[in-house]
């Protein structure tokens, strides 16, 4: 337990996580009948993928407001005012999570309180880099992130497009090797994830935060992991770029393929190398039986854009990174 100013801090148990969880999706307390019947199914769907993702759910902070005079409350008799909940990845990074300001104004200083302590929390755990997603037009959120600390990165636009049903052509020049991922390559993924950050126009800011070995646990951790879904692109022995592709949770039954990440280096750029590389995911979505083909790109990147509406991908939402290094 902890003080601040005007709220008292609280790392749940069990009883307390769950209360906290309701906050998250519902508000603060006080809750009415209506307003967690409302927010059931959410908080069932949240259950289910933290139970399945191995989320630990007493990852939070809950803040209680104090009044004149209080050094303490006790939880079990008062109201949650705000709460910050933080979820850890492979590769050293953490997401944050808090209530939704859009509908809930009032929870955003407590949980900015709230959020201040995660970070700490998150950071003693060895978490390198902590980020945030949240809509465009979420003043309150921008505000809650910003005020601990957050920089925002980039616009994300996140877009999709059906599978085909026909694979489309996907071959690369003669002297160009397209090789899987394994021991014998993993060399060659770190160079070319390495050097496609080089003049980068995704998410520039980020190049530099993790290491390599930690950027690639994150992108393996994305889905169940295949190495056949990775494609390194080599050109007489040199690493130009590569292609990580992931199966993800899609709604319903729905068969989703991300691409995760798709990168080239300096040198490779301007060669069809790109064009190449969609296509080859389109052939793979097709050839799996996917429904669907889903990826996020930064909004400043025109030239991804560009090549992803050619291969029909169209946009689907928009969210704001923000994201804090240790």
């Amino acid at each position: 337990m902890r003080q601040t100013q005007r709220y008292f801090l609280v790392r749940p148990d069990e009883a307390l996580a769950r209360r906290g969880l309701n906050v998250l999706i519902a508000g603060p307390e006080p809750h009415t009948p209506a307003q967690l019947a409302q927010a059931r199914d959410q908080i069932e769907q949240f259950l289910a993928f933290a139970q399945q993702s191995q989320v630990e759910l007493h990852r939070q902070v809950v803040a209680f407001k104090l009044t004149d005079g209080q050094q303490q409350v006790d939880p079990a008799h008062n109201p949650i005012a705000g709460l910050a909940f933080w979820v850890s990845s492979p590769g050293r990074t953490a997401m944050l999570f808090g209530p939704n300001l859009q509908q809930h104004p009032a929870a955003l200083a407590p949980s900015a309180a709230a959020m201040a302590t995660v970070i700490e929390d998150a950071t003693a755990a060895g978490i390198v880099l902590v980020q945030a997603m949240v809509e465009p037009g979420d003043t309150a959120g921008r505000e809650l992130f910003a005020s601990v600390g957050l920089s925002e990165l980039a616009t994300l636009v996140y877009m999709q497009r059906a599978a085909p049903m026909m694979p489309p052509v996907a071959e690369a020049p003669e002297h160009v090797q397209l090789l899987a991922y394994g021991p014998e390559t993993h060399a060659l993924f770190e160079q070319a994830i390495a050097a496609s950050y080089e003049q980068t126009l995704d998410c520039p800011s980020l190049s530099g935060m993790r290491a390599i070995e930690d950027v690639i646990a994150g992108h393996k951790a994305v889905g169940p992991f295949e190495p056949g879904l990775w494609t390194v692109v080599v050109e007489n022995g040199r690493p130009l770029g590569c292609l990580l592709l992931s199966e993800v949770m899609g709604g319903g039954r729905r068969r989703s393929l991300e691409l995760v990440y798709l990168g080239l280096a300096p040198a490779a750029r301007g060669r069809g190398l790109g064009r190449i590389l969609m296509a080859r995911t389109l052939a793979i979505a097709a050839r799996r039986g996917f429904d669907v083909c889903t990826l996020a790109v930064d909004r400043a990147n025109a030239p991804a854009l560009t090549l992803y509406r050619r291969f029909g991908f169209t946009s689907v939402a928009e969210r704001v990174a923000y994201v804090k290094k240790r």
